[in-house]
């Protein structure tokens, strides 16, 4: 449809008429043509509505192609954490001043939520948020500050920034006043409106380029679009010694928490290292 009404603008544009004959012949008359009103209406309204249906699936597939780029950060770190678990203790807690922290991360890599590294905020309007942990249960961003290696993990898996965030965010005890950003992260003081401040922490070069990873279209104001990044032994079972990566709602509590609900998009991008069987309990999001 579309080349046909683009061989007979041709055609107008000539300024040749054109007849095509029974064996399809097309040939050119040495009369003058040209566009009358209604047609030239007729053209106008017939590109409307195709840009109309062509752009909106254009832009789904760029977003698409940048979800599946995101994807991949996932894996790296997912490779980073198995790699890492066969060259130094995973349940290393030097400096945690006691066992608590590799005790649970034993059992929450069991659960069926998996163990939450940190939070990501999405927001309509600012950027993504980082931080430690929230309301998250199976939370054990700590690591991050008080020994273990998850902070070496995420610099290997290009997320180096956010390693850096959690650390000062347990450092000053999410004090707005207190965390100061570096090189790698940016930290900014927002009111929320009832007098109140809080720091609002992300990557000076966002790790993340989809819109899906970085804005929510339906949170505004005050309220965000919370998810956490979580490990899992492979199918919950230790003998596994292989470690999946997916993004989920923050509590444990939550069914879209659990490892078989993960964060899929309207785009079809289902953001765990399980595959599609990840989402097979998940509605997508905007």
């Amino acid at each position: 449809m579309f080349i046909q009404v683009l061989r007979w603008f041709a055609d107008k544009m000539s300024m040749k008429p054109v007849s095509v004959d029974a064996a399809g012949s097309r040939t050119c008359s040495k009369k003058k043509a040209g566009f009358t009103i209604v047609e030239l209406m007729v053209v106008i309204i017939i590109v409307d509505l195709l840009s109309g249906v062509a752009v909106p699936k254009l832009t789904d597939m760029i977003e698409r192609a940048k979800q599946r780029i995101d994807l991949m950060t996932l894996y790296q770190l997912r490779d980073a954490v198995n790699r890492h678990m066969y060259e130094s203790d995973m349940f290393s807690v030097a400096n945690a001043g006691d066992s608590t922290y590799a005790k649970n991360l034993s059992n929450w890599l069991k659960d069926g939520a998996g163990a939450t590294l940190f939070i990501m905020e999405l927001h309509s309007v600012m950027p993504a948020n980082f931080q430690g942990k929230r309301d998250a249960q199976n939370n054990v961003s700590e690591l991050m500050y008080k020994g273990g290696f998850l902070k070496d993990v995420f610099d290997e898996a290009g997320m180096g920034a956010i390693g850096d965030i959690v650390a000062q965010r347990y450092k000053y005890a999410n004090k707005a006043d207190s965390i100061k950003g570096n090189s790698r992260f940016i930290a900014t003081t927002v009111s929320n409106g009832a007098n109140k401040n809080y720091v609002r922490t992300y990557p000076t070069k966002p790790v993340f380029i989809s819109k899906a990873l970085n804005y929510s279209s339906t949170n505004s104001g005050t309220n965000q679009y919370r998810v956490g990044f979580k490990l899992q032994w492979t199918n919950k079972d230790p003998n596994s010694h292989s470690i999946e990566v997916f993004i989920g709602k923050e509590k444990a509590s939550d069914a879209e928490g659990r490892w078989d609900s993960a964060m899929l998009t309207c785009q079809g991008v289902c953001f765990s290292t399980y595959g599609s069987k990840g989402c097979q309990k998940s509605t997508c999001v905007r």
